[in-house]
């Protein structure tokens, strides 16, 4: 079967899903199906979806207990019936000839890509937007390796994850346990998998509108946000086993300190976090700044604003860790 899937994980998102379904609905590309995944909502998002499904027959859903989205996706990901298949967050939103400019590039003869890489629009607080594109100078018709666009998914990132995939790849390795270890970011952990196993991702015109959500769960500041440095550990383990670049390892082990480091910052400028919370955050980012040190000689601080800072919070023990992170709360205000 030709045609393009469009994979959402919905969980407590009744007030974005009239416009993101809308969105699919209203793509200029015609042959697609989209199988929602319900995750555990406790508002009216199954009913609305359901509602949705019974006005089109390219809409499908499924239900399921809370676990996280990208185990929801894995419940779509099984069910997949056409080559190739994209994500769409319950919030976000798809510009209406998305679908269409990238099913020209997979079906070109002069292209056997992997992955489909579009343009990205990102919502900021103020209501302006991010253009992609214009940011990094892609066209639509680029492309580069698989393994080029997981070494620059780090640090000042050229490309994102919002991509068109191969069907092949999502079911082989977007499934199983990569799916659920955590409820937070597994999805990005996954994106990077996706990319190491593909031999050439494609750049196509056309819109992923990232919208502004404050009530998102990587933005909400509690406990899961911990789950960040599991997958900063994940990245160090793909880059063994797959045999990355020097240069490239050493990105991701500086991706690993600075995540510690702005997490600490985060704990420090919140004045709302329980008692019981911060003593926790403050144990597991002691463990995970112990478990860095490993790594401390290995990274550079090469591009970033206040490097000696950095380098202070990594080369001079923890309490000047603790400090220097207090330095940066001020700084960063």
């Amino acid at each position: 079967m030709d045609g393009i899937t469009i994979v959402m994980a919905v969980y407590n998102a009744e007030r974005f899903l009239d416009r993101s379904i809308g969105s699919v609905i209203n793509q200029t590309y015609k042959e697609w199906s989209l199988l929602c995944v319900d995750d555990g909502s406790t508002d009216n998002s199954l009913f609305i979806l359901e509602q949705f499904a019974a006005k089109d027959g390219r809409i499908r859903v499924f239900h399921k207990e809370n676990g996280g989205p990208a185990s929801a996706r894995a419940v779509a990901y099984e069910n997949l019936t056409t080559p190739y298949v994209i994500s769409l967050d319950a919030d976000d939103m798809f510009s209406n000839d998305l679908l269409e400019n990238m099913w020209k590039i997979i079906s070109s003869e002069k292209t056997n890509v992997d992955c489909v890489m579009p343009n990205l629009l990102i919502e900021q607080k103020d209501g302006r937007y991010m253009d992609w594109f214009q940011s990094y100078g892609w066209h639509s018709g680029d492309i580069v390796t698989g393994k080029w666009a997981f070494s620059n998914y780090f640090i000042n990132n050229k490309v994102h994850g919002n991509c068109l995939w191969k069907s092949n790849l999502v079911k082989k390795y977007a499934v199983g346990e990569v799916a659920n270890y955590n409820q937070l970011n597994a999805d990005e952990c996954i994106q990077h998998l996706l990319f190491l196993n593909s031999k050439e991702v494609a750049i196509a015109s056309g819109a992923y509108i990232y919208r502004y959500n404050e009530e998102s769960i990587t933005k909400k500041m509690s406990l899961k946000v911990l789950q960040y440095l599991d997958t900063c550990k994940k990245y160090i383990l793909l880059g063994n086993e797959y045999d990355v670049d020097a240069q490239t390892l050493s990105l991701i082990k500086e991706y690993y300190i600075r995540n510690i480091i702005q997490l600490q910052i985060r704990v420090d400028k919140n004045v709302t976090l329980l008692r019981d919370e911060r003593r926790i955050f403050i144990k597991e980012i002691h463990n995970a700044y112990n478990d860095a040190m490993q790594y401390k000689n290995d990274v550079k601080f090469a591009d970033k604003k206040n490097r000696w800072l950095y380098r202070l919070a990594i080369t001079s023990g923890y309490c000047v860790f603790r400090l220097t992170c207090r330095l940066f709360s001020y700084i960063k205000k």
